[in-house]
């Protein structure tokens, strides 16, 4: 059952990768409707331990539960639990701008309009059927955020979001994250920005 438990609780998590300690001893828990911020200078392990709450790294000491659960369920009311946001696009650059989407609204069975929404709010109907390879760094993460924005997944894990968007970009995206939250989503998200997102919680990683 996924019912009244905990999205995600860590209890004094720590993580060592190639003989060293990444990060130790940290709690908390994530519920729906909030938002974690991870923060920290280059190196601190922002990365590492978004990656160890997505299930991508184990853990090396410590508990970490998933609607109490010590394994990461891959779905959540028949729609993908989570969905990864990182340094790399995870844009196929031989397909059109309208190809790249298509596949994932097929995948999701996004509904036409929401789809047309998420392009007008972009401003990437001009760009839909350039090849992916033509667009810039800045228009190659905004067209990743188009895509996260009607994804149907219930917490979006986010690494560094705002790389390389301009300001008006950047409210954009705190707009469809806000948004995300308000409906009932969660967001974990390492970013050197100050957020301000509604049932927000802080982390410093030293």
């Amino acid at each position: 059952m996924l019912i009244n438990k905990h999205i995600i609780h860590a209890q004094n998590l720590s993580f060592d990768r190639s003989g060293r300690n990444i990060f130790s001893s940290l709690s908390f828990s994530l519920d729906s409707s909030e938002s974690i911020i991870i923060k920290g200078k280059n190196g601190s392990g922002k990365t590492s331990l978004l990656r160890c709450l997505a299930g991508f790294y184990p853990i090396t000491s410590g508990k970490l539960l998933w609607y109490g659960e010590e394994i990461l369920p891959a779905y959540y009311s028949e729609k993908p639990l989570i969905s990864w946001l990182g340094h790399f696009d995870a844009i196929k650059g031989s397909l059109t701008v309208r190809e790249n989407l298509m596949f994932f609204m097929k995948i999701w069975s996004v509904n036409k309009n929401i789809f047309n929404e998420a392009v007008k709010v972009f401003s990437f109907g001009k760009f839909l059927d350039c090849p992916a390879s033509w667009l810039s760094a800045g228009e190659k993460r905004r067209l990743s955020l188009l895509r996260l924005s009607f994804c149907p997944a219930k917490i979006w894990f986010m690494d560094e979001p705002t790389t390389y968007l301009d300001m008006e970009n950047k409210e954009i995206l705190i707009s469809i994250m806000s948004k995300h939250i308000n409906s009932g989503g969660s967001i974990i998200c390492a970013t050197h920005e100050n957020f301000h997102l509604p049932n927000t919680k802080e982390y410093l990683l030293a």
